[in-house]
């Protein structure tokens, strides 16, 4: 029974037109853009009739590709979105190989936390065909932080 939104938008831009209790943000966080791996799934959400390149059949996308994906961009962009969100916790999933450099990450999700403050380190296995062998080297992010009272404060 509650009423839920859904978006088909630039998170950039979205972020400065809502606002909430949890913001849940899983970013690219290496070069590889998204979108051709689910191409089928943009056609679905568009609801068109693109035209298709490649051996397989994807639909065009190199005016669309993310900041994320860019060391030279990233940075700013995701930092961006962090100080335009109006949510009162934020939680970041990222992983210590990425673009953004772990201890850079830990001193942008300090700078706009307030109070509580945690990071959890998961290990992740690395994908290998068939190997079960956890990787100890590669390890999945949680940041998990409440901006809110830094965000009255400003106001």
């Amino acid at each position: 029974k509650n009423k839920n939104k859904s978006y088909n938008s630039n998170a950039n831009s979205l972020i400065k037109k809502i606002s909430g209790d949890i913001l849940y943000i899983d970013p690219p966080y290496n070069s590889r853009q998204y979108l051709p791996n689910y191409h089928l799934l943009e056609t679905i959400a568009k609801y068109d009739n693109p035209i298709l390149k490649g051996k397989t059949g994807i639909r065009e996308y190199s005016k669309e590709k993310s900041n994320y994906c860019s060391k030279n961009l990233v940075l700013k962009e995701f930092e961006q979105l962090i100080k335009d969100a109006k949510f009162k916790y934020i939680i970041i999933s990222y992983n210590n190989e990425g673009l953004i450099q772990e201890d850079i990450l830990d001193k942008l999700t300090k700078k706009y936390a307030d109070k509580t403050y945690k990071k959890y380190r998961y290990p992740y296995r690395r994908y290998k065909k068939d190997s079960k062998k956890v990787e100890h080297d590669l390890h999945e992010l949680i940041y998990i932080f409440d901006k809110w009272a830094l965000l009255i404060k400003k106001n």
